[in-house]
Protein backbone atom coordinates (compact mmCIF):
# COMPACT_ATOMS: atom_id res chain seq x y z
CA UNK A 1 0.00 0.00 0.00
CA UNK A 2 1.29 3.47 -0.75
CA UNK A 3 0.60 5.16 2.59
CA UNK A 4 3.15 6.62 5.00
CA UNK A 5 2.87 7.67 8.63
CA UNK A 6 4.86 10.76 9.48
CA UNK A 7 5.46 11.18 13.20
CA UNK A 8 6.88 14.40 14.60
CA UNK A 9 7.67 14.99 18.25
CA UNK A 10 7.70 18.72 18.92
CA UNK A 11 7.39 21.07 21.89
CA UNK A 12 3.75 21.31 22.95
CA UNK A 13 3.73 25.10 22.77
CA UNK A 14 4.55 24.98 19.04
CA UNK A 15 1.43 22.98 18.08
CA UNK A 16 -0.79 25.92 16.99
CA UNK A 17 1.89 27.12 14.58
CA UNK A 18 2.57 23.61 13.23
CA UNK A 19 -1.16 23.20 12.62
CA UNK A 20 -1.19 26.41 10.54
CA UNK A 21 1.67 25.12 8.37
CA UNK A 22 0.02 21.73 7.85
CA UNK A 23 -3.42 23.20 7.05
CA UNK A 24 -1.85 25.63 4.56
CA UNK A 25 -0.22 22.63 2.85
CA UNK A 26 -3.58 20.86 2.57
CA UNK A 27 -2.80 18.05 5.01
CA UNK A 28 -6.16 16.28 5.56
CA UNK A 29 -5.73 15.61 9.27
CA UNK A 30 -3.43 14.79 12.14
CA UNK A 31 -3.51 13.05 15.51
CA UNK A 32 -1.86 14.58 18.56
CA UNK A 33 -0.78 12.84 21.78
CA UNK A 34 0.96 14.25 24.83
CA UNK A 35 4.26 12.47 25.41
CA UNK A 36 7.07 12.74 27.91
CA UNK A 37 10.70 11.77 27.53
CA UNK A 38 14.30 12.86 27.53
CA UNK A 39 17.00 13.16 24.95
CA UNK A 40 19.37 15.84 23.76
CA UNK A 41 17.65 18.59 25.78
CA UNK A 42 17.10 17.80 29.47
CA UNK A 43 14.60 19.66 31.66
CA UNK A 44 16.73 20.53 34.69
CA UNK A 45 13.75 22.27 36.34
CA UNK A 46 11.79 19.00 36.64
CA UNK A 47 12.36 16.41 39.37
CA UNK A 48 12.57 13.55 36.86
CA UNK A 49 14.37 15.47 34.06
CA UNK A 50 11.63 14.58 31.54
CA UNK A 51 10.36 17.00 28.91
CA UNK A 52 6.69 17.27 27.96
CA UNK A 53 6.16 17.27 24.20
CA UNK A 54 3.52 16.45 21.63
CA UNK A 55 3.56 13.56 19.17
CA UNK A 56 1.90 14.49 15.88
CA UNK A 57 0.95 11.65 13.51
CA UNK A 58 0.00 12.25 9.90
CA UNK A 59 -1.15 9.58 7.45
CA UNK A 60 -0.37 10.62 3.90
CA UNK A 61 -0.07 9.11 0.45
CA UNK A 62 3.46 8.31 -0.69
CA UNK A 63 3.12 10.90 -3.45
CA UNK A 64 2.84 13.75 -0.90
CA UNK A 65 5.15 12.36 1.78
CA UNK A 66 8.24 14.40 0.91
CA UNK A 67 6.12 17.56 0.60
CA UNK A 68 4.79 17.11 4.16
CA UNK A 69 8.29 16.35 5.49
CA UNK A 70 9.49 19.58 3.89
CA UNK A 71 6.59 21.52 5.47
CA UNK A 72 7.44 20.21 8.95
CA UNK A 73 11.14 20.97 8.44
CA UNK A 74 10.26 24.48 7.20
CA UNK A 75 8.04 24.99 10.27
CA UNK A 76 10.88 23.94 12.58
CA UNK A 77 13.37 26.24 10.87
CA UNK A 78 11.14 29.30 10.57
CA UNK A 79 9.75 29.07 14.12
CA UNK A 80 13.14 28.20 15.66
CA UNK A 81 12.04 24.92 17.21
CA UNK A 82 15.03 23.84 19.29
CA UNK A 83 14.05 20.21 19.95
CA UNK A 84 12.17 17.46 18.15
CA UNK A 85 12.36 14.54 15.76
CA UNK A 86 10.55 13.33 12.66
CA UNK A 87 10.12 9.73 11.47
CA UNK A 88 8.52 8.17 8.41
CA UNK A 89 7.07 4.65 8.36
CA UNK A 90 5.30 2.58 5.73
CA UNK A 91 1.73 1.58 6.52
CA UNK A 92 0.62 -1.82 5.29
CA UNK A 93 -3.11 -1.13 5.48
CA UNK A 94 -5.37 1.75 6.56
CA UNK A 95 -9.06 1.06 7.19
CA UNK A 96 -11.77 3.67 7.73
CA UNK A 97 -13.70 2.34 10.74
CA UNK A 98 -16.78 4.35 9.76
CA UNK A 99 -17.15 2.67 6.37
CA UNK A 100 -15.13 -0.50 6.93
CA UNK A 101 -13.31 0.13 3.65
CA UNK A 102 -9.60 0.42 2.93
CA UNK A 103 -8.38 3.98 2.43
CA UNK A 104 -6.30 4.34 -0.75
CA UNK A 105 -3.14 6.41 -0.47
CA UNK A 106 -4.35 8.72 -3.23
CA UNK A 107 -7.17 9.88 -0.91
CA UNK A 108 -4.71 11.26 1.64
Amino acid sequence: MSIKRITAIVPTESLPELEKYLRAAGVPGMTINDVCGFGEHVNYFSRDLLMSNARVEIFIGIERCQEVIDVVKCFAEETHVTAGILTVESIERLVNLNTGKDVPGADL
